[in-house]
């Protein structure tokens, strides 16, 4: 019966070890993919302003919560420059457009985009 029970014992803690071996790299990989995706959001907002700017509409209202990954992320907009930064880290993008505003926009915030000839007029609402 002893013997039985010991081998049980060093089945579980073998698990434990395989289980934790497995569950380190796992975890990486997740950090590693949250960190693309949160690039990838950048470079999206710089797709969505060049987008805008060759439509032919004249004004775009957005709440930044459909941009923007999470409530305590907030993007800056500095010219053709657009800097994300998250929980994770600062990502950089660039856009095409011109964009004669700059600001900071937070999660709750509403978006109200111009074009106003040959530039973009972004600005909160």
């Amino acid at each position: 019966m002893m013997e039985f029970m010991f081998s049980r014992v060093c089945m579980s803690v073998c698990g434990l070890i395989l289980l934790s071996a497995i569950l380190i790299p796992v975890t990486g990989m997740y950090d590693s993919q949250a960190r693309n995706m949160e690039s990838d959001v950048s470079e999206s907002i710089a797709r969505l302003i060049d987008d805008f700017h060759r439509s032919e509409l004249e004004t775009f209202v957005i709440p930044a919560s459909d941009i923007l990954p999470g409530t305590s992320s907030y993007v800056e907009i500095n010219g053709q420059m657009i800097t994300l930064t998250t929980d994770r880290g600062v990502h950089r993008s660039a856009a095409y457009s011109e964009v004669i505003s700059s600001g900071v926009f937070r999660y709750d915030d509403i978006i109200r985009m111009s074009n106003i000839g040959e530039a973009v007029m972004i600005e909160k609402m």
